[in-house]
C-alpha cells in the first residue's frame, strides 16, 4: 500500500490540480477502471489507431484497459486525451470539489458520495484536488476496493440460492413421479372391477334369461353388486383428488422450472456485468438503448450509481426515482413523462407506488418492465425484454 500512496512530487502550484500522469501510477488502474466506460476506452483506441487482437486468454477490453494504465504514467497524446476526457466527463464534481480546502471537506464529500452511490466523479476529482492527502487516498482506493468484492459476494449468493432452487425442483419431481405411480395403481384396480361387472351384466343379456332367473342369479349377490358400485363411486372421487394433485403439482414444476432458468439467465447477466474483460464481454455489446431514456423507480440507493454506470455504458441516459422514500410522488409523473421506457424491481418497491407506476406508463402509452430484484442482473435481464428492445427501437426508427 505504500508504493500506491507515495505520489509524485509534483512542481506544479498547490492550488492546482493535478493531471493523472503527475498522480502515482499506484492509482491508474483504479482511476481507468472506476472513471471512464468501456465505449470511452474503446473511442480512444480507434482513435489512436491502438492494435488489439482477441484471444481466448485476453479480451480486447481488457487490452485496452492495460494499454492506457500503462500510458497514463507518461505526459503523452494518450494520457493527455484521457485527463481531457476524465475532466469532461466530472465537470460537475470537479466544480463541487473546487470550493473545498481542507481534507475534512474532502472527506465529507467522499462519504457523502458514497452513500449515494456516486462514485466515479468525486473518485477522480478527488484524486486530483490539490489538498488531497495520503489518509484520504488510503480511505478511497480501501473503498473502491471493497466495492468489488461485494459484487462477487452478490454473485455468489445469487449462484447458492440457484443452486437450492434446483434441488427443490428435483425433490418436488420425484414426490409427482411417486404421486402418479399410486394414481395408475388406482386405475387399474377401477378398471378391473369395471371389467369383472361389464362380464357380469353382459353374461345375462346374452342367456336372456327371465326376470325370475335374473333375480336368481342376483339375489345372493345383490350385496357385492352394491358394495362394487359404492367403490366405484369411492375410486371415482378418489381419482378426482388425486388427478387436481397431480395437476397442482405439475403447475408447481413448471413454476419452479420457468424460476430455475430466469435465475440462470440472471446469474449469466450478473457474470457479465462483473467481468468486463470476461467471457460474456462480447454479448453485453449487444445490447444498445440508442441514446434512449430509462426511469428507474424504487431499487436500493447503494446500487443506483451501478445501474445508471451500466445504463450509460449501453448508449442510454438514466433517471432514477425512489417510489416516494425521499422524493415526492408528485414527481414521479414527471420523471414517466420525460422517460422512453420505465422498470421498477417488485422486491424492493411499495405496492401503492407500484400501482400508479403502472397507471401512469398506461396513461402516458410509455412501456414498462417488472424487474424481479433490484440487482444487476435483473435490470440486464430486463433490458433483454423483446417488447422493450422493440419500442426502442421502433422509437428511433420514428
Amino acid at each position: 500500500m505504500c508504493d500506491l500512496c507515495d505520489a509524485d512530487v509534483s512542481t506544479r502550484s498547490s492550488t492546482v490540480r493535478k493531471r493523472i500522469w503527475e498522480l502515482s501510477k499506484g492509482w491508474h488502474c483504479s482511476i481507468i477502471g472506476t472513471c471512464l466506460k468501456l465505449s470511452d476506452l474503446r473511442n480512444l483506441g480507434r482513435k489512436l489507431k491502438v492494435q488489439t487482437v482477441k484471444t481466448l486468454q485476453c479480451s480486447v477490453d481488457y487490452q485496452l484497459h492495460g494499454l492506457f494504465v500503462k500510458e497514463v504514467g507518461e505526459s503523452n497524446i494518450a494520457s493527455k486525451l484521457i485527463n481531457k476526457l476524465l475532466d469532461k466527463r466530472h465537470a460537475s464534481s470537479i466544480r463541487k470539489a473546487r470550493s473545498m480546502s481542507t481534507e475534512a471537506e474532502l472527506f465529507d464529500y467522499w462519504f457523502d458520495s458514497l452513500s449515494k452511490g456516486d462514485i466515479p466523479g468525486p473518485y477522480w476529482s478527488i484524486l486530483s484536488h490539490p489538498s488531497l492527502t495520503v489518509k484520504l487516498a488510503e480511505r478511497m482506493f480501501a473503498d473502491i476496493h471493497m466495492l468489488s468484492h461485494m459484487v462477487g459476494a452478490s454473485n455468489q449468493a445469487d449462484i447458492r440460492k440457484l443452486q437450492l432452487l434446483e434441488e427443490n425442483l428435483s425433490k418436488m419431481e420425484e414426490k409427482a413421479v411417486r404421486k402418479q405411480r399410486q394414481h395408475l395403481k388406482n386405475l387399474k384396480a377401477r378398471d378391473k372391477i369395471v371389467t369383472e361387472l361389464r362380464s357380469e351384466l353382459k353374461r345375462i343379456q346374452v342367456k336372456k334369461i327371465t326376470t325370475t332367473e335374473q333375480e336368481t342369479i342376483l339375489s345372493p349377490n345383490r350385496d357385492r353388486i352394491y358394495q362394487l358400485n359404492h367403490d366405484i363411486l369411492q375410486l371415482s372421487a378418489k381419482i378426482k383428488s388425486k388427478n387436481m394433485i397431480i395437476r397442482q403439482n405439475q403447475d408447481k414444476v413448471r413454476y419452479l422450472e420457468a424460476l430455475v432458468d430466469e435465475l440462470k439467465d440472471e446469474n449469466t447477466s450478473l457474470e457479465l456485468a462483473c467481468s468486463q474483460g470476461g467471457p460474456f464481454a462480447d454479448e453485453i455489446e449487444t445490447l444498445n438503448l440508442n441514446g434512449k431514456c430509462l426511469l428507474y423507480v424504487g431499487g436500493r440507493q447503494k446500487t443506483v450509481c451501478r445501474l445508471r454506470k451500466l445504463v450509460e455504458d449501453l448508449n442510454g441516459r438514466f433517471i432514477y426515482h425512489d417510489g416516494g422514500v425521499e422524493r415526492s410522488m408528485k414527481e414521479l409523473a414527471s420523471a414517466v413523462t420525460r422517460a422512453d421506457a420505465v422498470v421498477f424491481p417488485v422486491d424492493c418497491i411499495s405496492h401503492g407506488a407500484a400501482n400508479k407506476v403502472k397507471r401512469l406508463c398506461q396513461q402516458n402509452l410509455k412501456p414498462f418492465i417488472t424487474l424481479r430484484t433490484s440487482g444487476i442482473g435483473s435490470l440486464i435481464t430486463g433490458l433483454k425484454d423483446e417488447t422493450l428492445n422493440l419500442h426502442l427501437h421502433q422509437s428511433t426508427a420514428n
